[in-house]
């Protein structure tokens, strides 16, 4: 690349170039220490308003587990039972009520967004989704191999794992030290460059 990065090429290919979508893990525990670790870096990534409105449900008892493998679509659950440790990332529909924290807004947004269940909802998953992007990047900043996963019954994991709080789930994370051999992802296939992606008006 002719522009200087800060990252050197070992850290761009264990955040990028090299890194996969594992479904093949390393025999080995992932703590809820390291999670809670990885949370404390990305929770710093820039969201609408600073509302950080992302949440983790680390799903470490074997009813959470099942609970997640369950509702998971069929083609992704045996990838999951793979993972040593499996995530719900999910969004707050009432981050608001963190402003205290997050300096996200003044009282009358508070009050905008209080009364506007439609925004808070739009606001919470644009937020969420930014920060899912960043988990992933600190998982594998931390060596970890992680594959997210879309397909599963939203509203039946919400009821399982998330009844009466105001999270609702967005994606599932399988998560693991990487594999010695294969990753289990498969060859990798090809991506758009910058001449078919990016555009200059």
């Amino acid at each position: 690349m002719s522009t200087p990065f800060s990252l050197d090429d070992r850290a761009r290919d264990a955040l990028f170039t090299q890194a996969r979508s594992s479904i093949r893990f390393a025999d080995r525990e992932v703590s809820v220490d390291t999670i809670r670790e990885v949370w404390e870096l990305i929770k710093w990534g820039p969201t609408g308003n600073n509302t950080v409105p992302m949440r983790l449900l680390v799903a470490q008892s074997p009813e959470a587990r099942g609970a997640v493998i369950a509702h998971a679509l069929e083609g992704n659950r045996a990838k999951l039972e793979k993972a040593p440790l499996l995530l719900v990332a999910a969004r707050d529909e009432r981050f608001h009520d963190t402003f205290d924290v997050t300096g996200g807004g003044s009282a009358s947004t508070y009050e905008r967004l209080e009364s506007d269940p439609a925004k808070r909802a739009s606001m919470s998953h644009a937020g969420a989704m930014l920060q899912t992007g960043y988990f992933i990047i600190g998982l594998r900043a931390l060596g970890l191999a992680v594959r997210p996963y879309g397909g599963f019954d939203k509203a039946a994991m919400d009821q399982a794992l998330l009844a009466g709080k105001s999270w609702r789930s967005e994606v599932l994370f399988g998560v693991g030290y990487p594999a010695a051999g294969d990753h289990g992802a498969g060859q990798r296939r090809g991506r758009l460059g910058a001449d078919q992606a990016v555009m200059v008006a």
